[in-house]
């Protein structure tokens, strides 16, 4: 039983020490100059990682030696000598040069083009549309049907004002009715 309980307390342990890690260096490492450095890095099940690492050394590495030199990309180039100078500023002017011809030549262009565009004939512009008119058989036709729809018109006005003088005139014969009744009652 003890002998379970302490596999189980190591594997915890071992789990717990495993989700963290972090480092730290120092030297030297076997003839790669001197080394220091740390780090740090922490991982959790919700897929977020972060990392912090720092590091300083110096040496060439590779089991070479330091003798405390700069690498040889650091040194200034030479002096450029008089001749090198002189075709340094020949190449310069050439490709000024050249550079001012191809934008003079572009400006050429576009004036060529400009005055090509200008030259070119307008595009056509529709006079203005006359009133549209119908054919005189579509016309004829659509005044027919409009004096028609003007005759069902008034017919149906004349048939509405017959319907409202009919019930006035019942209305007006209701109201007398009540009114005779009523001075009956008074009496």
């Amino acid at each position: 039983m003890m002998k379970k309980i302490a596999t189980l307390v190591a594997a915890a342990a071992l789990s717990t020490v495993s989700m963290t890690a972090s480092a730290w260096w120092g030297g030297p490492f076997n003839g790669l100059g001197d080394g220091f450095g740390n780090g740090e890095g922490s991982f959790s099940m919700n897929f977020s990682s972060r990392s912090h690492f720092s590091g300083y050394g110096d040496g060439y590495g590779y089991n070479q030696p330091y003798y405390g030199y700069p690498y040889p990309g650091v040194y200034a180039p030479a002096p450029l000598t008089e001749e090198q100078q002189q075709a340094m500023e020949q190449q310069q002017k050439a490709f000024a040069e050249q550079q001012a011809k191809a934008i003079q030549e572009a400006v050429e262009a576009q004036r060529k083009f400009a005055e090509q565009f200008a030259a070119q004939p307008q595009p056509f512009v529709a006079p203005p549309a006359a009133p549209f008119e119908l054919p005189a058989d579509v016309q004829a036709r659509r005044d027919e049907m409009q004096k028609q729809m003007e005759a069902r018109r008034k017919e149906m006005m004349e048939r509405v004002e017959a319907q409202r003088a009919s019930a006035k005139a019942q209305q007006d014969a209701l109201r007398q009715e009540m009114e005779k009744r009523a001075s009956t009652r008074e009496l």
